[in-house]
């Protein structure tokens, strides 16, 4: 059963390993019940040795889009005993390379060597399991003599020890497998620990397995089984991560929220300056506070940075930014000398949100070399490249794996932070925001040294179990008074000759016509496809129209947004003269 890592967004999925007399085993793999993938493991001979292959693919559908992901791991063991092993993530356009070898001439050390990574040595933890037939000897045994399994081997794709402890349950033949035994335990790899049940036959070997992690569920059988009941019409897995929210009409400007969860289980969440815990499952989240004087002035680290800054300023395979293709990214964003911190991460925020011209949710993980050429991908995309740029110009950064709400959803999100003084201050490429709005709930934060670190699949949120629910008052402290509307400590905006009203959240002012009105993010290239720019007479407010759906973005200062629908062009000339706003 050995581990390998899909990312993101998947969970962590074991590789049964089988005996050398089977020349090929394939398995197949649902997914909270949906079937997305499989795998399958070759065993054969090569001129330099025995040979084991191991490969993995899922295709998942993410919100119209395809995902497609496949590892594939390859251990070639000479007659001297030696072991390669190489292997191969594929997330997006460019996979992530790496290569393990083992001596019997120096047993306590594995030399790693990932492409874009210092190579390194790792030392093999005592009775460390590197040769898959081990493993399966190990398992068989203990089917067979009905005891525990324990034992440490390589995870190769998150270039970490992972260990098995598994308690015998007792005997439970499968169809066509009667002497499986069944096991209950726990997998770990770094930081990462999941729930295992697993099968295994003593004849056999791994028949099937069931690892949840994260309130997700992943079930890996042999081809020959049953397939499980059918889940036809059921929400996808990613559909299922999205929590619906009660509308706000100023969700991305609003300062802070108190949330709590509506789910079993309590909710340990990290705290900060911006998220803070007020009970059991109780939080208030708020927006970062503007860097003060101190922090504003902050320089980029040059030289040896201090220790605690090093890894927020390291390169690794997913943020490779001495890769020549920064160079031109550099000349593109002509980031002003002597610019501090956070004019730095000021100007990155938005330079990336525009890079990123296609929104493409295809893309599973795309390291920022990758995202630097190939300008596509969502939210880890826009993070990873920011990361990058900002470590080239001495910021310390890191990724945030957690909620985001936006719209009237509230879903999986991955951000960046930026040091200022003693702490972390958010930033958000994927909607240009600097500091980030404030209804974002963290569940861990990366340095993007590798894909395990990345967290996707150590958030301890049982998301498909529950939901966070705003508490009251929410959209109820809008307050409609003729031409004005006012939310306090927020935003008040006038039209002359306009009337307000609200109605469950949704704010509409009527004019000549009636339109509906919201605060919004920064659209993209792709939304203002078509859309035409318009330029207030006296206010020389800028806007973007739309032909084909008749809706007017508004840019008020630089950093907010307002979404109108339903007007024509003159009526939209006339909206950008007659809104006036007022930000505390």
């Amino acid at each position: 059963m050995r581990p390998l890592l899909s990312f993101p967004l998947t969970c962590l999925l074991l590789f049964p390993c089988l005996a050398p007399a089977q020349e090929v085993q394939r398995f197949r793999q649902w997914m909270e019940g949906q079937e997305v993938g499989g795998m399958e493991e070759t065993h054969g001979k090569t001129p330099a040795g025995e040979r084991i292959e191991q490969r993995e693919w899922t295709q998942l559908e993410r919100l119209g889009n395809t995902v497609k992901q496949e590892t594939v791991e390859s251990i070639v063991k000479s007659p001297d005993g030696s072991l390669t092993i190489t292997w191969k993530v594929s997330l997006s356009a460019e996979p992530l390379l790496g290569e393990a070898t083992w001596s019997p001439k120096t047993p306590g050390m594995l030399h790693v060597a990932v492409k874009g990574a210092v190579p390194a040595d790792l030392q093999v933890p005592a009775g460390a399991l590197l040769w898959p037939d081990e493993v399966e000897s190990v398992i068989r045994t203990a089917a067979r003599e009905l005891k525990p399994i324990h034992f440490t081997e390589f995870a190769s794709s998150a270039q970490q020890w992972a260990q098995s402890d598994l308690q015998p349950i007792g005997p439970e033949a499968l169809p066509g497998f009667p002497d499986t035994v069944h096991f209950h335990g726990t997998v770990h790899v770094g930081k990462l620990s999941s729930e295992l049940d697993a099968w295994v036959s003593p004849r056999s070997g791994d028949v099937k397995h069931i690892d949840k992690i994260g309130g997700l569920t992943v079930l890996t059988q042999r081809e020959e089984l049953p397939p499980p009941a059918s889940t036809a019409g059921v929400p996808s897995f990613f559909e299922r991560t999205l929590a619906k929210l009660p509308h706000h009409p100023f969700l991305p400007w609003i300062r802070e929220v108190e949330l709590h969860w509506q789910g079993p289980g309590n909710q340990d969440l990290p705290q900060d300056d911006q998220q803070a815990k007020l009970g059991t499952n109780r939080y208030r989240v708020k927006a970062a506070a503007e860097p003060n004087a101190s922090e504003a002035a902050q320089m980029p680290v040059e030289g040896t940075p201090a220790a605690e800054d090093a890894p927020f300023l390291a390169q690794s395979p997913l943020v490779q930014f001495k890769d020549p293709v920064f160079n031109g990214l550099m000349v593109r964003l002509n980031p002003p000398k002597n610019a501090t911190r956070w004019e730095l991460a000021k100007r990155v925020t938005p330079f990336v949100f525009e890079w990123i011209t296609e929104k493409d949710m295809s893309v599973g993980f795309a390291s920022a070399q990758e995202v630097a050429r190939i300008p596509r991908g969502d939210c880890t995309e826009h993070g990873v490249l920011a990361v990058a740029l900002l470590r080239r110009l001495g910021v310390p950064a890191r990724g945030v794996v957690g909620w985001v709400g936006l719209g009237d959803l509230l879903g999986l999100h991955f951000w960046v932070e930026v040091k200022l003084g003693d702490r972390w201050v958010p930033v958000d490429p994927t909607f240009d925001q600097a500091p980030a709005s404030a209804l974002r709930l963290k569940l861990g934060t990366t340095d993007l040294a590798n894909l395990a670190s990345v967290g996707w699949d150590a958030a301890t949120l049982s998301f498909l179990d529950g939901a966070w629910v705003p508490e009251k008052p929410w959209a109820e402290t809008i307050r409609a008074d003729g031409d004005a509307l006012t939310l306090p400590g927020v935003v008040t905006i006038n039209v002359t000759g306009g009337r307000w009203s609200q109605k469950d959240g949704h704010i509409q002012l009527a004019l000549a016509s009636t339109h509906e009105v919201e605060a919004v993010t920064r659209p993209g290239s792709q939304q203002l496809k078509g859309a035409l720019l318009l330029l207030g007479a006296t206010s020389a407010r800028r806007g973007w129209w739309s032909p084909t759906s008749r809706m007017l973005w508004m840019e008020l200062d630089g950093k907010r947004w307002l979404q109108v629908d339903r007007m024509d062009q003159p009526t939209a000339f006339k909206y950008l003269d007659l809104i006036e706003t007022r930000f505390p």
